[in-house]
C-alpha cells in the first residue's frame, strides 16, 4: 500500500490482477495448567504467509512466487506466537505491548488499516492488575536498529544494544475502554556503511566506518466507544520521532553522511473504525486509516539523497478506506467481502491510487 505504483508510471498500467491463496491459514496449540502462581498458559501458533525459501511475505519481487503456483501454490511456514504467560508475567513472542490488538478495527485485509502498529516480537512483560485503576504493564522487547543508508537501503551496520522499553495502561469503562502507551527504542549504526549504490569497499569514499546512536520515541492512545446495541467506534492515534517499525511502513531513521548523524522520521497516524451489527450473524465495518510524515531533518536528508520520489520514495501522506461485511452462516465460519481504496503522496508531490476487493472464507476449529 505505501509503495503502490505512482500515477503515470509503467507499473500503474498493470490493473485487474486476481490472486487466490490460503497462505494465511493458521495452526496453533494452546495449553493451561494451575500452579501456586496462578494459571500458567502457553501458546504456539504459525501460519504460511511466507514466500517459499525466501522468508519474504511480499507477493511480488521473486520468481519463486511464480514457480510455486505451477504445482501446489505452497508457502513457507512462519512463527506468529510462542509464549508462556502467568497472571502477571509473559515470556516469549506475541503482539507488541505497544500494539492495542483489542481496539484495532476489524478488516478482511490481513494487515489491517494503515496508521497504527502491527508487529509481533519476543518480549518480557510484567502486568500489574488493579480492579479500580486498570492494568499497568511494562515490557522489554526485541530491539532492531533499522537505519537506512544514503541509498535508501537498510544497513547491515545497524546494531542493537538495549531492549526496547514499552509502558502501557489499560482500563475498561461502562462506555467503552481506553489505552495509553509509550515506547523508547534505540537507532544505532556500528560498522561499515555503504554510501553509494553497488558499493565496492576497495574504492575510497564509497564506504564509511560509523558508530553512533540516537533514541526514538513513540506515544499512542486508543479505545472503544459503545454507541447503540452492540455497535461501537474504535479509534487509535499513534505518533513519534524515530518510531520506526512500530509504525506500519515507516522506515524510522537514516544515516546522514554529511553531518555524521542519524536523522529520525517524525510521523503520526490515525485509525477510525465503526462496526454495525445488523444481527448475530452479520456485521459491517467502516474503517479509515491515515499516516503523515512531517518535515524534519529526516525529510531534508531524504530529499538530498533523492529518496523523496519514485515507487519506493518516502511518503508525505498515505490514506486507506475499508468497507466490508462479514456473514456467519454458522458460528465457526466467516464469509466476508471488502472494498479498499488507498492513496499515497510522496515528498515530491507524486500520487498513487489503488483499489482492491478482498474476499474471505474462513473456518475456525477452536
Amino acid at each position: 500500500m505505501p509503495y503502490m505504483p505512482l500515477n503515470g508510471s509503467r507499473a500503474s498500467e498493470r490493473k485487474g490482477q486476481t490472486y487466490l491463496h490460503a497462505r494465511t491459514s493458521r495452526i496453533g496449540i494452546e495449553g493451561a495448567t494451575p500452579s501456586p502462581f496462578g494459571m500458567i498458559m502457553a501458546k504456539v501458533e504459525g501460519d504460511f504467509n511466507n514466500d517459499p525459501r525466501t522468508g519474504n511475505s511480499a507477493v511480488y519481487g521473486s520468481l519463486n512466487n511464480i514457480y510455486t503456483q505451477q504445482a501446489t501454490n505452497s508457502y513457507g511456514f512462519r512463527l506468529r506466537h510462542a509464549y508462556v504467560q502467568t497472571p502477571n508475567w509473559l515470556f516469549g513472542q506475541t503482539w507488541s505491548t505497544f500494539m492495542d490488538i483489542d481496539n484495532t478495527p476489524e478488516t478482511i485485509d490481513f494487515n489491517g488499516p494503515i496508521g497504527s502498529t502491527f508487529i509481533r516480537q519476543p518480549q518480557i512483560r510484567y502486568t500489574y492488575v488493579t480492579p479500580q485503576y486498570g492494568n499497568f504493564a511494562v515490557a522489554l522487547e526485541n530491539s532492531v536498529s533499522y537505519v537506512l543508508d544514503p541509498t535508501g537501503s537498510a544497513s547491515a551496520a545497524g546494531f542493537s544494544k538495549v531492549p526496547d522499553l514499552v509502558l502501557r495502561w489499560d482500563k475498561p469503562f461502562t462506555w467503552g475502554s481506553l489505552s495509553l502507551r509509550g515506547i523508547s527504542h534505540e537507532h544505532r549504526v556500528n560498522g561499515t556503511l555503504c554510501l553509494v549504490s553497488n558499493c565496492d569497499s576497495t574504492i575510497p569514499g564509497e564506504t564509511a566506518n560509523v558508530n553512533g546512536s540516537k533514541r526514538g520515541y513513540g506515544l499512542a492512545a486508543s479505545g472503544q466507544i459503545k454507541t447503540w446495541g452492540d455497535d461501537f467506534i474504535s479509534w487509535i492515534v499513534t505518533g513519534g520521532e524515530g518510531i520506526g517499525r512500530y509504525f506500519n511502513y515507516i522506515e524510522g531513521a537514516g544515516y546522514n553522511a554529511t553531518t555524521n548523524s542519524i536523522e529520525m522520521e517524525k510521523a503520526m497516524g490515525v485509525v477510525l473504525g465503526y462496526q454495525r451489527k445488523f444481527s448475530d450473524s452479520f456485521r459491517m465495518n467502516f474503517v479509515y486509516g491515515h499516516q503523515r510524515n512531517f518535515d524534519s531533518a529526516y525529510t531534508d536528508w531524504a530529499r538530498a539523497n533523492g529518496l523523496d520520489s519514485g515507487r519506493y520514495g518516502v511518503n508525505r501522506n498515505v490514506s486507506q478506506f475499508h468497507i466490508g461485511g462479514i456473514w456467519n452462516p454458522v458460528k465457526v465460519m466467516d464469509i466476508g467481502l471488502e472494498y479498499i481504496y488507498g492513496r499515497r503522496e510522496t515528498l515530491a508531490g507524486e500520487h498513487g491510487n489503488m483499489s482492491r476487493i478482498n474476499f474471505l472464507a474462513r473456518y475456525n476449529f477452536n
